[in-house]
């Protein structure tokens, strides 16, 4: 559907409810997430890599759920409603062109892609991406270099992202401290089964210079084709006279 030779960010669920000390779920050490996830967006921003973001809506969490914090009273907790502050993105996670994807079981797309817009933003029906008809065939069916998975939590959502990708055959970079897990026994034992497959760990600096490679090297292909470009104007040297009259040949 889709082919985009170069990286990819995948932005799981980085919403206040998880990434907030306030928030109604907030992921264990959330606050070490911010300044490295701000790099990345920055980053993104400049070098207008395509970004594919999803979003909780209305998520009911049982109460068997490890969380670190925000103990619920009750039989279950509702995070990431749309009418609260926690259902919103971090402000430093969303860019000025993008399009927000509506909660419903329709697969269309823009033929045209990231042309008009360099994010898309998914609603989930829950912690499982690949149950988002329009989000999955987006994953499934496009061509890319490869994606580079940050976001929340490591127990549910970013594992089944790795898992999902690479049965799909894509490739996987995911960055370090961009992740965030609710419970460290479990995040732990999520972030040991992701080790054990055949992807890339990164950091959020390491993303930085590895894909900013890419424009230096263009803009030095540029400057030597206009310095080539300014010597072929210049006007020859004179050569001295070899005493042969012009246009007779040499013997």
């Amino acid at each position: 559907m889709l082919t985009i030779p170069g990286p990819v960010i995948l932005d799981l669920n980085t919403q206040r409810d998880l990434l907030t000390a306030e928030g109604a779920a907030a992921a264990f050490q959330c606050e070490k997430l911010h300044d490295p996830l701000k790099k990345l967006f920055s980053f993104s921003q400049k070098m207008q890599f395509p970004v594919v973001s999803t979003r909780l809506h209305h998520q009911v969490m049982p109460m068997n759920t490890p969380m670190n914090s925000h103990a619920a009273n009750g039989p279950a907790r509702i995070i990431c409603q749309p009418t609260t502050p926690g259902y919103q993105k971090m402000p430093s996670t969303t860019l000025r062109r993008r399009q927000e994807w509506p909660l419903d079981c329709r697969t269309d797309l823009p033929v045209e892609g990231f042309r008009h817009f360099q994010q898309f933003i998914f609603d989930l029906p829950n912690l499982n991406l690949f149950e988002c008809p329009r989000l999955d065939r987006l994953l499934s069916e496009s061509t890319v270099g490869v994606f580079i998975i940050v976001g929340a939590p490591i127990e549910y959502t970013v594992r089944t992202a790795v898992l999902g990708l690479l049965a799909r055959r894509h490739k996987v970079a995911v960055v370090s401290d961009c992740l965030g897990m609710w419970d460290p026994y479990e995040g732990d034992m999520a972030l040991r089964q992701i080790e054990s497959k055949n992807i890339e760990w990164l950091t959020a600096a390491q993303v930085v210079e590895r894909y900013g490679v890419i424009p230096r090297a263009r803009t030095t292909r540029l400057l030597r084709a206009k310095s080539r470009a300014t010597y072929s104007n210049m006007p020859a040297a004179a050569k001295k006279n070899s005493g042969v009259p012009r246009g007779a040949f040499r013997v």
